[in-house]
Formats: structure tokens, sequence, C-alpha cells
């Protein structure tokens, strides 16, 4: 069952980053604004699904406690200013700059996961194999020609690490709450936050930069974002985080092919020899894991 959700979910992501690419392109709607459109079609789709009985809102073993309430609260915060970060990083850099730092975000929580949870050291040849995929896809992504540290650079390296630090968290809560509700709590929390700096910043006259397809852009994108948060927190509860992160990067086969047929982009050589050896890193550990 596991594997079947594994490619689904490889495929609604690499969906959701091509889509991504091309949200990025229009720069004129901002953080707050995009934040909260954004949120607020998730919370819709949630809500029709909680409806009609697909989803259900409730705490698997028990409630949280005020200090995980605190806790979740602070989380989201820093979730939403990575939103900040990234999005003004990849607004005044090019992508070929940025793409390492952020694929940190890949192999952060493979190190610290290891490091400091015992149950993911039980199979050693699990990390072994993240670790290798990993630094194969995120050494191949630096353009030494392009590449340069900066300011931009290094706002996407800070939420990269944020971002591995809410992990953690973000686990914990899977103990104790079902991917879905967990997303549908985590976004009420971001909608107060896009809502109140709205008002307090006064950017309510950016609605009218909301243009019927660039809407229509984002409601694709989030649906389809949607559904690939909620299946990677389904493969967290199921295979932890080290597997999880090595199984993931089974995306790169639907990301080339996405972005053949979408955006055009036809994948080099070098992309096909990467996605060979993620594979076969993936192949090694299916046969001596555990």
């Amino acid at each position: 069952m596991w594997i079947l959700l594994w490619i689904v979910q490889a495929l609604f992501g690499a969906l959701w980053m091509t889509l991504s690419k091309l949200v990025l392109e229009n720069k004129v709607v901002w953080n707050n604004l995009q934040t909260f459109f954004s949120r607020g079609v998730a919370l819709l789709i949630l809500w029709i699904l909680f409806i009609f009985g697909i989803f259900n809102f409730n705490f698997t073993t028990q409630s949280l406690s005020i200090i995980e309430w605190c806790l979740f609260l602070l989380s989201a915060c820093a979730l939403y200013y990575t939103y900040y970060l990234r999005r003004t990083a990849y607004a005044n850099e090019k992508v070929s700059v940025l793409q390492p730092f952020a694929m940190l975000f890949q192999i952060f929580p493979i190190i610290f996961w290891f490091a400091f949870i015992a149950s993911e050291r039980v199979n050693i040849v699990t990390f072994v194999m993240a670790l290798i995929a990993s630094f194969i896809v995120i050494g191949t992504s630096v353009d030494f020609k392009r590449f340069k540290i900066n300011k931009y650079s290094a706002m996407v390296l800070l939420s990269s690490v944020i971002k591995s630090v809410q992990v953690f968290f973000i686990l914990h809560l899977l103990t104790k709450l079902n991917p879905a509700t967990l997303y549908f709590v985590e976004t009420i929390v971001i909608l107060i936050f896009a809502w109140l700096l709205l008002v307090t910043k006064s950017e309510f006259h950016q609605f009218k930069l909301l243009t019927k397809k660039y809407s229509k852009l984002l409601v694709l994108t989030n649906i389809i974002g949607l559904t690939s948060i909620i299946l990677i927190f389904t493969l967290y509860t199921w295979l932890w985080l080290v597997a999880t992160s090595l199984l993931s990067l089974l995306y790169l086969w639907f990301v080339y092919l996405f972005w053949f047929f979408i955006l055009w982009d036809k994948p080099g050589n070098r992309d096909i020899i990467v996605t060979l050896l993620v594979s076969i890193c993936i192949i090694v550990w299916m046969i001596f894991k555990t």
C-alpha cells in the first residue's frame, strides 16, 4: 500500500513543483495576499471534504497540551516566515543560484533525525542511501559558473534550516493528529497570520491584482499542493523521516516529465543520470532494508 502512496505522492509533488514555477514567474502578487488566497483555497477544500465525510477532524490519540499548542503556533509562525524568505529570494535572484540552498532541506532533517532519534539508527542502509541520494541531487544542482552566496541565498538557507527544525515538531504532532487534521489546523493559524498582516499593512488594494488567469493557476497549484502535503504527512506516519526523504526523490522522474510537457523544458543528460543514480539508491535500500 505504501508503495502506491509513495508513487502517487511523487506524481503530485512533481506537478506541484512544476506549477509553482509558473506561479513564481508572477512577481506582482506578494507574500501576505498570496498566502491568504492559497491557504483559503486549502481550507475550503478541507471543509468540503469534511462535509462529505471524506475528511474527519479528530484527534487520533489525545488532545494537545497547552505547551504543544504554543509550539504549534510558534511552528506556524516560523513556517509563515519561510514563505516570505523564499518568495523574496526567488523574486530577486536566479533559480540556479538558489536551488542548492533550497535543497538543503532535503538533507538537514535526515542528518538531524538520524543523530537524535534512536529508532532511525536501526537500519544504517536507509540512512546511507538517503544521504548519498541527497548529496547527488544537491551537488549536481550547483551551477558553479553562477554560484554565489549573497543575502538572497542566505534567506533560502535560513528557510531550509527553519523548515528542517519544524519537521521534528510535525512528526511529533502526527502521533496525535491525523495528517489532514494537522494541515487543517495549521491552515487556520496561517490564515489568521496573513489576515492580520494584510490589515496592519493595509494591503487590501492588492486583491485587484488577482486576475482570473492567475487565480485559476493558484487554485490548481494549491489543490495539488494540498494533496501532496497530506500524502507526505501520511508517509511520515508510516515510514518516518529518513525513508520518506529517500523515497520522495522519486519525484525527479515526474518533474522532468512535467517540465517537458508543460514548460517545454527538455531535461539534459546530467538530469537523467542523476535521476538514475537516485533510483539505484532507492533500489539498494529496498533490497537491503530490514
